[in-house]
Parts: structure tokens; sequence; C-alpha cells
């Protein structure tokens, strides 16, 4: 099985109908989002994510296990003064823990990197165990800022 992250705006009409699906199905999902359990339509998932990307000066990539959306991870914020960005990703329930966030993870820090990124972060809720030990694998230094923790990554040469 292969993660591959892919620029969202070259995405087809199957991967945007993949990923809406997912967030029209994937309650457990929702929950962890904060979302409602209204459904979207693939119009309003491109609308939304391209007023989104225009507004945070964001990359959006879609995360495909062997050519299937399985989730959605980004590079915003992007500050070429400061050289730094976020990163925020979601990806389907089913697919927790088994590495593939990780790995698109990974990825998306090469991308930073060819952008001569050199500082990244994000901020996650205290009990997202998950998602902050796939900061901690990469290094991150992990801040407390009350209700969130902010964790912050510079980037070596070695990812």
């Amino acid at each position: 099985m292969t993660i591959t992250i892919k620029n969202i705006e070259e995405g087809n009409s199957k991967i945007i109908n993949d990923l809406v699906s997912i967030l029209n199905n994937d309650n457990i999902l929702a929950k962890t989002l904060g979302e409602s359990t209204k459904s979207i339509s693939t119009d309003e998932f491109i609308s939304f994510n391209t007023d989104w990307a225009k507004k945070n000066k964001a990359t959006l990539f879609s995360i495909l296990l062997d050519n299937q959306a399985i989730g959605l991870i980004s590079l915003s914020k992007i500050d070429p003064v400061e050289s730094s960005a976020k990163i925020g990703y979601w990806i389907g329930s089913q697919y927790w823990n088994k590495g593939y966030s990780t790995a698109a993870f990974k990825q998306v820090l090469e991308f930073a990197r060819s952008k001569q990124i050199k500082i990244v972060s994000s901020s996650i809720e205290k009990n997202n165990i998950a998602s902050l030990s796939i900061w901690y694998k990469f290094g991150a230094i992990i801040e407390d800022k009350g209700d969130r923790l902010v964790p912050i990554l510079r980037l070596g040469h070695d990812i």
C-alpha cells in the first residue's frame, strides 16, 4: 500500500467525490473535527476549499492510499518573510493509527522544504494524542497554549 499526496487543484472528480463521501459518512471524523452532521455537496466542498486556500495562502493536498483519497493535508498561512507555515490534516477514521497520516505529513514537509519554508507549526487539541505523536516523530517542540498545544518544527536537511 502506497501513500502519496496530490495537489487538490490537480485532483479529479473521483478524488473530490472520495473526500466528500468521507466527510458526509464518517461520523467519528465529523465529531473529531467539530462538524455538524449536515451533508455537503461536491460543489460546496470545492467552493469552501478554494476560498479557504486563497484566504489562508494554502496549498491543499489529497492523501491518497493506492490512488483512493482518504484524507486532506494542507500547508497554509505560508509566510515567505518568516519562512513559516502551518500544517493541518484530517483522515477518515477507518485509516487512523496505520501510519498513513505520518507518511503524508513527511511528504508535506518535503514540499515545504522545497518552498524554502524553515518552520512549520499547528494548533492541536490536547487530547489528540495521535496527531501530537506525528509531530513528536519529526522532532517538534510542543508549546502549551492553554486549551491547545502548538507543535513547532524547524526544518533541517533531514526529514
